[in-house]
């Protein structure tokens, strides 16, 4: 997509991957795919010039700052870390909450407390439309 908005949230829950022509961290692109667990690569420039769809792509966010686009469906290992017992950092640690469905699962990370809560996420998850649709 050239960039996504809280309409796309259906769709993005089903995606593998999220890629959009404009955007940066902070986009609502790149918020959501956090959320989801997803790889995102945002600000691509031309990507839906040199994708279509059906295309098989691998995304991935592991090489660093920057993200890749991949031509085929590569393998991959996925590894879980057990953090154990976490040592304070001297800061509190806040959560961004827009996605309700992922708000219990956030809630046992460690943290302390909702620094960011996407009202407008909400009120969507719960009635099915954007407040300003």
């Amino acid at each position: 997509a050239d960039m996504t908005d809280p309409v796309w949230e259906p769709i993005m829950k089903k995606a593998g991957a999220i890629v959009t022509n404009r955007g940066g961290r902070t986009c609502h692109a790149a918020i959501i795919a956090r959320e989801l667990g997803i790889p995102a690569v945002v600000g691509a420039g031309d990507a839906t010039e040199k994708l279509a769809n059906g295309d098989e792509v691998t995304v991935s966010c592991a090489e660093g700052d920057t993200g890749f686009i991949y031509k085929g469906l590569l393998d991959f290992e996925r590894t879980e870390q057990d953090l154990g017992e976490l040592p304070e950092v001297g800061m509190k640690i806040m959560m961004n909450v827009g996605n309700p469905e992922t708000a219990f699962t956030f809630g046992q990370l460690p943290n302390d407390g909702i620094g960011l809560a996407r009202l407008e996420f909400v009120i969507n998850n719960a009635i099915g439309i954007h407040p300003k649709a």
